[in-house]
C-alpha cells in the first residue's frame, strides 16, 4: 500500500488540546494586559514606579493564581512539561504573590515590583504564545527564538528582583512573627539551588532548539 500523502493534521485533536489552547490563550491575554497596565501607568506617570502595584494587582493576583493549573495539566500527563520544574515555578510565583506581597504592603512602592512584574509578562507573554501556536498551527520563528533566547535575561532579572522582595520584606515579616521571618529566609535561600535547576532545564530547551534548527537548515541547503 503507497504511503498517504495527505499533510500532518493542523490545530487540536481532542478536547484537551481545545481546553489547553484556550487554557493558553487567556493565560496570554492575562499577562499581555497586566504588562500593558504597567507600561501605561510608567508612562503617565512619567516613570513613577511606586504607583504600579494598585494598577495591576487585582489582574495579578487572578492570572498567577491560575497557573495552578498548569501543575494538574503536568501531574495529569496532558502537557510534557516535567511536573517537579513546572511545580517549583509555580510555587515560587505563588509565593512572591500570595506570601509576600500580599501579606506586606509596605513593600509595594518599591522598584522591585515593576521590574518583577516587567519580565513575568514579558516571559509569560512568550511562552504562552509559543503554546498557542504550537497548539493551533505551527510556531512562528520569531517566537521560537524568542521563547529560547528571552529567558536569558528575563530569568536573573525577574529572579533577583524577587529576592530584592523578599528582602524588603523581612523587617515587615519580622514584626509580624519571628517563625515567618525565618520561614522567608529559608524560602529565600531555595532559590540557590531552584534557580540553577529552572536556568539549567532552559538552557537545555534552548540546545535542543538550535541544534533542531540547524539540522533542518543542512537538510534545505543539501
Amino acid at each position: 500500500m503507497a504511503e498517504s500523502t495527505l499533510p500532518a493534521p493542523v490545530g487540536p485533536q481532542n478536547m484537551v488540546q481545545w481546553y489547553l489552547l484556550s487554557y493558553n490563550q487567556m493565560s496570554f491575554l492575562g499577562w499581555f494586559w497586566i504588562f500593558f497596565l504597567t507600561v501605561q501607568q510608567l508612562w503617565n506617570t512619567g516613570g513613577d514606579y511606586t504607583t504600579v502595584f494598585d494598577v495591576v494587582w487585582p489582574a495579578m493576583q487572578l492570572v498567577q493564581t491560575a497557573a495552578i493549573f498548569e501543575v494538574i495539566h503536568a501531574a495529569l500527563g496532558w502537557v510534557r512539561a516535567p511536573i517537579m520544574t513546572t511545580l517549583m515555578q509555580v510555587v515560587s510565583r505563588l509565593f512572591l504573590v500570595w506570601g509576600v506581597n500580599y501579606m506586606f504592603p509596605e513593600i509595594h512602592t518599591h522598584w522591585s515590583f515593576t521590574t518583577m512584574t516587567i519580565a513575568w509578562c514579558i516571559a509569560e507573554c512568550v511562552r504562552y504564545s509559543f503554546y498557542t501556536f504550537h497548539l493551533a498551527s505551527t510556531v512562528p520563528k520569531a517566537i521560537s527564538w524568542a521563547r529560547y533566547t528571552f529567558f536569558l535575561v528575563l530569568y536573573p532579572a525577574g529572579v533577583s528582583s524577587e529576592l530584592m522582595m523578599v528582602y524588603q520584606a523581612l523587617p515587615y515579616a519580622k514584626q509580624f512573627h519571628p517563625a515567618y521571618y525565618y520561614a522567608l529566609i529559608a524560602a529565600g535561600l531555595v532559590y540557590a539551588p531552584g534557580f540553577p535547576i529552572l536556568f539549567s532545564h532552559m538552557l537545555v530547551q534552548r540546545k535542543k532548539y538550535f541544534r533542531g534548527d540547524s539540522k533542518k537548515t543542512e537538510k534545505k541547503s543539501q
